[in-house]
């Protein structure tokens, strides 16, 4: 029997977190990593693979056999198979028993399985796993294909859509409004705008009804509800992905919507002593406290660290308060950031809100080389100002500008606490300081505000 303070149960990013955390926080507990496969991919990285940034799915690999030695945990490739929290003991695949104090499950997502599109697991169609057998393999298929169909229009889809058009690939894309739960349709259209330019094409508004196969059962096409059909040499489903839970569920801890694990805003499950952090954990966003089904590594790495900050006692009174839903993409050489809720979800949800759009050069002046026009859109609650959402469209530096914004919103700013905002201006690196657009674009409802109380 192996016996070890802190269990964690996963290989991803949240596990490794917690890992490390916990070697940061209990340098005298000893931290042991059950991780199902030798080698992880940077999940993120995944797209660029089928593109011409990453010559093949090793460049996208994590060390994580030198991260727990550098960390000074144990990495032991075993999968676990069943949980007895009253015994406190996991059980491995091989056959051994692995005795916990503290137990943190991140067993993550796995793709969703459209079983209402017919013959989805026929050759030639894939999924988007974060395994990487699955994925060198998929990668070498995919390469020798000259026309690709990706079905989903999510960040995997448009991100994996992209790259095969940069390697030189034909690429239709299937699905409905590009990225329609992180951006207003405005963001979206410009988005469809950039990929049509590029030669991708989107069928909008089409359901996928059917793999359309050869006599050998190859996928050689796809039909549409409608009766349409297209051709096709293989076809991609970034049909999203579901929580890994069925560990979880067959261990008896709590479920919720989602197929999600209970946990309290420690990250805490129903059982003594067992957490659950990253995309198998229940989800509940900051601004509607409804649950939502958010898989970001961001997220996952926070709650891993709220989690092990508060393993053996409330060390930290600050709580995880919810997830902000914070994105950011690329489409050519134009990036897009999203935090919080955009207005179109605000308004489903019935919140009063008031919102400001501005567009200024990310250079000052707008002539130096490598300007680009930069778009910030603000949504902040009419009747208090707070900042509620944010969306941003413009060159390279929006990255960290919707990381400031995610900032803001976690913390509850209003627009008239960014009146006073002071940053870092320079002409090669931001918009002028006289328009900078996150603090004009506060502005503008501040005046708004203010005028209507007069």
């Amino acid at each position: 029997m192996h016996s070890s303070d802190i269990l964690i149960i996963g290989g991803g990013p949240a596990a490794m977190v917690a890992a490390g955390t916990a070697r940061q926080y209990y340098p005298e507990k000893s931290v042991t990593v059950l991780k199902k496969t030798e080698d992880s991919l940077v999940p993120c990285g995944i797209p660029y693979i089928f593109g011409p940034l990453l010559d093949s799915p090793e460049d996208d690999m994590i060390p994580c056999g030198d991260m727990a030695k550098k960390m000074g945990t144990e990495l032991l490739h075993e999968e676990a198979i069943a949980i007895d929290t009253a015994s406190k003991i996991v059980t491995g695949k091989s056959g051994e028993i692995y005795r916990y104090d503290k137990l943190i499950i991140a067993t993550g997502s796995v793709p969703k399985v459209p079983e209402n599109i017919a013959n989805h697991d026929a050759e030639g169609v894939f999924f988007v796993p974060k395994d990487p057998d699955y994925i060198r393999k998929m990668h070498e298929k995919v390469k020798g294909m000259k026309t690709v169909a990706i079905v989903g229009t999510g960040f995997i889809g448009i991100e994996i859509a992209n790259e095969l058009r940069d390697a030189g690939k034909e690429v239709a894309l299937i699905g409905s409004r590009l990225l329609k739960h992180s951006f207003d349709p405005e963001v979206s259209e410009y988005m469809e705008k950039l990929i049509d330019a590029k030669g991708i094409v989107h069928y909008q508004g089409r359901r996928t009804s059917a793999i359309v196969t050869d006599a050998s059962g190859r996928a050689v096409g796809l039909r549409f509800d409608n009766g349409e059909e297209i051709a096709c040499d293989g076809v991609i489903l970034a049909t999203g992905y579901r929580p890994n839970t069925e560990l979880a569920r067959r261990s008896g801890l709590s479920m919720r919507q989602g197929d999600t694990i209970y946990v309290d805003e420690y990250m805490r499950t129903t059982a003594p002593d067992v957490f659950a952090v990253g995309d198998c954990a229940e989800k509940r966003h900051f601004i509607t406290k409804r649950t939502i089904p958010v898989m970001l590594a961001s997220t996952a790495t926070a709650e891993a660290r709220i989690a092990v900050a508060n393993l053996y006692a409330i060390r930290l009174v600050k709580s995880f308060s919810g997830t902000i839903a914070i994105f950011s993409t690329v489409v050519g050489d134009t990036c897009f950031g999203s935090a919080g809720i955009t207005e179109e979800d605000a308004k489903k949800q019935r919140i009063d809100v008031a919102t400001a759009v501005v567009k200024v050069p990310d250079k000052h002046p707008a002539k130096l080389p490598g300007s680009h026009e930069q778009a910030v859109k603000l949504i902040a609650s009419r009747a208090t100002g707070q900042l509620i959402g944010a969306q941003v469209v413009g060159g390279i530096d929006i990255g960290e500008m919707i990381n400031m914004l995610g900032v803001i919103i976690e913390n509850r700013m209003t627009v008239y606490d960014l009146l006073g905002l002071q940053v870092a201006t320079h002409p090669l690196l931001t918009s002028a300081p006289t328009t900078y657009p996150i603090i004009v674009a506060a502005q503008n409802l501040a005046a708004r505000t203010l005028s209507a109380k007069e």
